[in-house]
């Protein structure tokens, strides 16, 4: 088999070294792995950046004990389940929210951090995309999220709404207003400590 050279920067050298000596591989097995593995994604459509999203995602469903399911699936069970119990099904889903904030907490302590990593975290969430704006006002931080394709329907919509407040109230955000139309949320939310630059 032929060998070929790859130029890498000295960050990525370094960090290659430093994993093939924990691995207990040579850098050359090491490097090979990662490459294959890589290139056995964007084979089937994927692409390198997709990588450590997807990795993160696995991680956070064998950490957190979830599980994906079928989105029409999820549809049905939401609205039969809120059209007899409404208040109980909205309190699981911020209970859930509450509780994977508390766990993105540990990787992303600041809420800022929580942002900056949104494409790690976007897929677990039971939406197609997310936007945020962070202000700086009277020295307090404001924040608004944005969710687009946040359910099929008012009612899923509605828990989608709940599982994102119990997100935010990991982190030392008060929800100032919220609304929502179908597929579609706001939340508007200011820390509760003033801001120190």
């Amino acid at each position: 088999m032929a060998r070929t050279n790859i130029a890498v920067d000295e960050a990525t050298a370094d960090s290659l070294a430093d994993e093939a000596t924990k691995e207990n591989k040579s850098l050359y097995a090491l490097t090979n792995e990662a490459l294959a593995a890589v290139l056995r994604v964007c084979e089937y459509g994927g692409t390198p950046r997709e990588v450590y999203p997807s990795w993160r995602f696995s991680r956070i469903l064998k950490d957190t004990d979830a599980i994906p399911l079928p989105g029409d699936l999820m549809e049905e069970l939401t609205k039969k389940i809120y059209s007899t119990d409404k208040d109980w099904l909205l309190s699981q889903w911020f209970g859930e929210g509450k509780r994977i904030g508390s766990y993105l907490r540990m990787y992303a302590e600041d809420f800022k951090e929580l942002v900056s990593r949104v494409d790690e975290v976007q897929a677990f969430l039971p939406v197609k995309r997310v936007e945020f704006e962070r202000k700086e006002e009277q020295e307090k931080i404001n924040i608004t999220v944005r969710v687009i394709g946040a359910g099929l329907s008012h009612e899923s919509t509605s828990c989608s709404e709940q599982f994102l407040r119990g997100i935010l109230s990991a982190y030392p955000y008060k929800i100032v207003s919220s609304r929502i139309s179908e597929g579609m949320i706001e939340v508007r939310a200011e820390e509760e400590k003033p801001h120190k630059p």
